[in-house]
């Protein structure tokens, strides 16, 4: 099969969501298809949104390839006869971030016009689907509130060879290696070494993307004389150097402000074989961490926090058992590539397509919808 698999990014911003692009891609290759890959430059700011949008009608994918895949928002717009979407989030600052500091429009009448014309693009882009997947449960819930369509949780491994995570014991620091960024809420985690009674150590590795969170972070640390206790490594991270720290540490922590999916840190750690401790608050990662079998789920609260972190030093028998258990939950959840390249290009011929709408009974049935967008 002929596969495009499309996307869109930022230019020279590496993340997670390029990654899953390419280990797709990937993916399908190994399985004998013949894969195109396409990142599509798509701008932030909500105004220059709008003609983007148009423009991603225009792209003429619709006359190549046998199935389009389309992964981040709001790739699932490409035209294409055969169209799956693999939905990773919507436009969060105008959805799931709606009431955060994080909404970059203040006022409510233009904010809620954004959300108007998001919601509809939206719409639009999943009527024209075979099928749509999420990556986690919550996206697919937020699907369902949002547009009012159903979808299948389809939970992104990772990819390359996962056999270069490995375990050299657990050792006396609790390591969180992600972007660094306020909705990460790595202070959080910093704020958590005021409270820690052991001689537990805090790892804090990634790029920041903001100057002023860096210099917070920093100033924190200096501020309440925890140079001894956590380590601040900014910059780029080599593989090799994480996939290190990840081999030597007690545990991962991971902290993200209500989280589209687990996050490939908490898969990360899980190939290595250690816990994951993740807040109530975190979103797609409570999917994948069980509180009390391969980690710790904590109230979002620094002394919390603590003495998660003081528990597992002080029983690194426990850290082990917490750790190993997490690969029976990859198991139940089918995080493998072999069935992630089965469902995408499994549900090739024509469906009918179809909105949720509620009875009176409170259950859900599907009825047509030809929707009021324009083509």
């Amino acid at each position: 099969m002929k596969v495009i698999v499309a996307s869109t990014s930022l230019p020279h911003v590496r993340g997670g969501d390029r990654l899953i692009v390419r280990w797709t891609a990937e993916a399908l290759r190994e399985r004998g298809h013949r894969v195109e890959e396409f990142l599509i430059p798509f701008p932030t700011k909500p105004r220059e949104t709008l003609s983007a949008l148009v423009g991603l009608r225009a792209l003429p994918f619709a006359d190549y390839g046998d199935l389009l895949v389309a992964i981040r928002w709001p790739a699932h717009l490409l035209r294409h006869p055969n169209k799956v979407a693999w939905f990773i989030h919507h436009n969060r600052l105008f959805f799931d971030l709606w009431d955060s500091p994080h909404r970059p429009v203040k006022d409510e009448v233009e904010a809620l016009e954004y959300r108007r014309i998001y919601t509809e693009v939206d719409n639009l882009g999943f009527r024209e689907c075979q099928r749509i997947f999420t990556n986690s449960l919550i996206v697919r819930d937020r699907i369902r509130r949002f547009n009012g369509f159903e979808a299948t949780p389809l939970f992104p491994p990772l990819g390359d060879d996962v056999s270069r995570f490995y375990t050299e014991g657990y050792g006396d620091f609790i390591f969180y290696p992600s972007r660094v960024t306020p909705i990460k809420r790595q202070l959080l985690a910093v704020e958590a070494m005021r409270f820690v009674r052991s001689g537990v150590r805090l790892v804090i590795a990634g790029k920041p993307e903001a100057p002023l969170y860096e210099t917070s972070l920093r100033a924190f640390v200096a501020e309440h004389g925890l140079e001894d206790r956590v380590e601040l490594r900014f910059g780029w991270l080599s593989e090799a150097e994480k996939v290190d720290l990840l081999a030597r540490c007690l545990a991962v922590v991971y902290l993200p402000v209500d989280e589209d999916s687990y996050g490939y840190p908490s898969l990360e750690a899980s190939h290595s074989a250690k816990a994951v401790i993740t807040v109530s608050d975190a979103g797609g990662a409570l999917e994948f961490v069980e509180n009390g079998v391969s980690g710790f789920v904590t109230d979002p609260d620094p002394v919390e926090l603590a003495l998660a972190f003081d528990t597992l030093f002080e029983d690194r028998t426990l850290a082990e058992c917490l750790g190993a258990a997490s690969a029976t939950r990859r198991a139940e959840l089918g995080i493998n590539w072999d069935h992630v390249a089965a469902e995408l290009t499994g549900y090739g011929l024509p469906r009918t397509r179809g909105r949720v709408s509620a009875m009176s009974n409170g259950r859900r049935h599907a009825k047509r919808d030809g929707g009021s967008v324009p083509q």
